[in-house]
């Protein structure tokens, strides 16, 4: 069994029932909780997990505005914490904020793009940014640490048919990875205009970044390092993990989303 908002496959049907027991018992108290005011804005970056969303807060967080949360906090994610302990935290964020004279905070966690509807129930004042990547290259991405072709086409379908919900939001803005590291100025102009700030040149000028200064484990140790590096076109990668068959293997599995993300489905 699957539990898509958690990135969980081949989940035991006890621990399935259990999720969703919990999920279910964490909204509870969401029907009778008014939103929370604050003149802090938030931003989410959120998006299938290696397409960038990384290397977005990484440079979005070196804006004299912006506080980032320097880790993948995972608060949102459906049924794991209760509406009251994610007030609590979101409250702390903004006070934090204040203190240091930001207006906004950003955090990141992929798995948020499931998120989307309770932070508009919670939390009014947001904007998300989600982060979309060639099939081919963010599948291949995903493989070299999970080792599991059929988990990561899945989970670029889920997380990107997901993406495909939120695009015509008002508050919510799409970037593909090719973009940011091709022309990375013009793209950072972009997300920046969108969250309502001025561009800044210490955006993309610092090698530091909000992963630099608190301690990373696992695959975020591996993130903060490749972060700190100037931004390059990374397109094509794939060839070096899969061979033709299997892309376009992977392509006739994705292809009816990728087509609507903009990604055709030649090799």
């Amino acid at each position: 069994m699957i539990i898509k908002s958690l990135v969980k496959h081949n989940v035991k049907k006890s621990k399935y029932i259990e999720h969703y027991i919990k999920r279910g018992y964490n909204t509870l108290p969401s029907y009778f909780s008014k939103p929370l005011k604050t003149d802090t804005s938030f931003i989410f970056i959120a998006g299938c997990g290696h397409s960038g969303t990384t290397l977005l807060a990484a440079k979005l967080s070196n804006h004299s505005a912006i506080l980032g949360i320097g880790r993948e906090t995972g608060i949102l994610s459906p049924g794991r914490n209760s509406i009251i302990s994610i007030k609590a935290v979101l409250r702390e964020w903004s006070y934090f904020a204040q203190v240091s004279g930001k207006s906004h905070v950003l955090e990141k966690t992929p798995k948020h793009v499931y998120a989307y509807n309770q932070v508009q129930d919670i939390l009014p004042n947001n904007k998300f940014i989600i982060m979309i990547r060639n099939p081919l290259d963010a599948i291949s991405s995903l493989y070299k640490r999970f080792k599991d072709i059929e988990f990561c086409i899945e989970r670029w379908i889920f997380d990107n048919n997901e993406a495909l919900k939120l695009q015509n939001h008002d508050n919510v803005l799409c970037i593909k990875y090719e973009d940011l590291t091709d022309s990375p100025e013009n793209t950072l102009r972009r997300a920046t205009a969108f969250l309502g700030l001025i561009y800044e040149d210490r955006i993309l000028a610092s090698a530091e970044s909000i992963y630099n200064k608190s301690p990373q484990k696992r695959n975020m140790k591996i993130r903060e390092e490749q972060v700190s590096r100037p931004i390059r076109p990374n397109t094509g990668g794939w060839k070096k993990v899969f061979d033709k068959e299997q892309a376009n293997y992977i392509l006739s599995k994705v292809e009816p989303i990728a087509s609507k993300l903009g990604y055709n489905s030649n090799v």
